[in-house]
């Protein structure tokens, strides 16, 4: 999944009421258990132009930490 559709996901599975994908950049940019990335548990991929992730671990680091970015679970 990318940035966005993840965005999507969350606030179609109301996880989080509100987020968009730069909120997500900036989770992964920021906050200190963000599970992907080089060096990481999970890595990203590169698709076309697309960054991506998994999807399972991404629901579930949203799932453990509802007050990332301020948001509501």
């Amino acid at each position: 999944m990318t940035f966005q559709s993840g965005a999507q996901l969350l606030m179609d599975l109301g996880i989080r009421k509100h987020i968009t994908h730069q909120g997500i950049r900036h989770i992964a940019d920021t906050h200190p258990n963000w599970q992907f990335g080089k060096g990481r548990s999970h890595p990203y991929w590169k698709v076309a132009n697309a960054v991506v992730m998994e999807t399972e671990p991404f629901l579930a680091f949203f799932r453990e930490h509802p007050q990332a970015a301020g948001g509501e679970s």
